[in-house]
């Protein structure tokens, strides 16, 4: 008994500080309980010591509920213990939340990590926000918190104000001493694959396949590839530089080739992961009597799939 009044008044203590305003009514009460299980047991162990210097035992029934009930409270405290020390996470996720739903976009990138803060444009944070239906978010619920190390995760889900409920999966990172995000997804609603990994659906390839053939389009034309590398994932952005892809591709620099004819969506033939884990969309658009072929591998970075790797061919 007196491990249990011992458990109870320090989940209560965390119960207090970590459960927000329920906090404030279960922790007292918490306290109060375990305080009385104390006093009880310290007044039955000195009455049987004035009697005959001797504790007895208690039942193995009550030493079994006892048991129980201590476990069961120690459950509860380390649990919440775990919730006030990933509050952080939730306080930083609903910042940026809060941040999309008024349109600050300036606000909403400085939840964001440093290295891929510059890769992440506004237009980018627009278009997530359309597509997650976040400009109506009330309130998140976050079923599975975790921290190791210098990295976080939040899964859950966000309540809109209209009353409708979206998972979400936020990714962590810790710089200086702050929780920074690092990817927030929003998962796909519809048949799933055999491959259990998130990927863009059939839409979202269209789109990435076409915005990335406009933007290349675009850097061939001004044999300027700046722009097309600063919308690049962060990881490719440290591999190589925008002088290295101008001259891989200098090839579509002849006279008569003018790729900003590219339009529409693409045929897709492919699209998977690769062996190194990026998700590549292959296909084609037609270019006169030739083929415009290309294969673009993309990961997830921050609110959208980002480029790793391109190729491309007239044939």
């Amino acid at each position: 008994m007196l491990v249990l009044a011992v458990l109870l008044l320090i989940s209560g203590l965390i119960f207090t500080f970590s459960l927000g305003v329920a906090g404030y009514f279960v922790g007292p009460l918490t306290i109060a309980g375990g305080g009385l299980l104390l006093l009880q047991e310290l007044r039955r162990r000195r009455s049987f010591r004035e009697v005959q210097n001797h504790i007895p035992r208690r039942g193995s029934w009550q030493r079994f509920l006892i048991g129980l009930g201590a476990v069961f409270v120690g459950a509860c405290g380390l649990i919440a213990l775990v919730w006030q020390l990933t509050a952080v996470l939730a306080d930083t996720a609903n910042g940026f939340f809060l941040a999309l739903r008024a349109e600050d976009q300036a606000k909403a990138r400085s939840y964001l990590a440093q290295d891929i803060r510059a890769s992440t444009s506004d237009e980018e944070l627009r278009r997530f926000v359309e597509r997650s239906a976040l400009a109506d978010y009330e309130s998140a619920t976050w079923t599975s918190r975790s921290i190791e190390n210098s990295t976080g995760k939040l899964e859950g889900t966000i309540e809109t104000r209209g009353g409708g409920s979206i998972p979400m999966s936020i990714s962590f990172v810790r710089e200086k001493g702050e929780w920074k995000i690092l990817a927030v997804r929003k998962p796909d609603a519809g048949i799933l694959t055999d491959d259990p990994r998130p990927q863009p659906n059939r839409a979202d390839q269209a789109r990435l396949a076409s915005e990335t053939t406009q933007r290349f389009a675009d850097a061939v034309t001004r044999q300027d590839f700046t722009q097309f590398h600063l919308a690049s994932a962060v990881m490719w952005q440290q591999q190589g530089s925008a002088e290295k892809l101008n001259e891989a591709f200098r090839s579509f620099n002849e006279p008569g080739i003018d790729l900003r004819q590219l339009s529409g969506d693409p045929k897709i033939t492919n699209a998977s992961f690769d062996e190194d884990g990026a998700f590549v969309i292959a296909g084609t658009y037609p270019y006169g009597q030739n083929q415009f072929e290309f294969r673009y591998r993309f990961i997830y970075e921050t609110v959208d799939w980002k480029l790793v790797g391109v190729s491309a061919y007239l044939r």
